[in-house]
């Protein structure tokens, strides 16, 4: 998988950026939506871990909703902020809440693409953080 990885915080985004590395390839990580939307219109990318509250606000919301309009990126939301992910679950396939398991972001990873692949979860173990909000992505054909 292809993983734009987004979050503000340096540290646990090369954290981040490790660990899915095992199993994807990382872009990234981007560290705000200007840097975020760069990376996307260079790179195709299936799917963008995005971290809501990208300094300060919460442009990662609004990313989301760009990623998926201008790139064909759907959006995993990465955060602590549970309020704004539900309040906007319509921009994303989900919400990994921080702090998780690093073990977590690959099986994410697997479950993400299930989801945009249009195959079914049940062989999948989701991790406890991980809230799906099923909201019909599904990964646009290309050519």
């Amino acid at each position: 998988m292809r993983i734009l990885l987004v979050d503000d915080d340096p540290i646990l985004a090369l954290l981040a950026a490790a660990t899915l590395a095992d199993e994807n390839e990382v872009i990234g990580p981007a560290y705000d939506a200007p840097h975020a939307l760069l990376l996307a219109a260079q790179y195709q990318a299936d799917i963008a871990f995005v971290d809501i509250n990208l300094n300060g606000h919460d442009e990662g919301i609004a990313l989301a909703r760009g990623l998926w309009a201008r790139h064909g990126i759907a959006s995993l939301f990465v955060s602590g902020q549970v309020g704004s992910a539900r309040a906007h679950r319509d921009a994303a396939i989900g919400l990994l809440r921080k702090p998780y398991a690093p073990e977590d972001l690959n099986q994410c990873a697997l479950i993400a693409k299930a989801i945009l692949d249009g195959q079914s979860l049940s062989s999948l173990h989701p991790p406890g953080s991980l809230e799906i909000f099923s909201n019909g992505f599904v990964r646009r054909a290309s050519g």
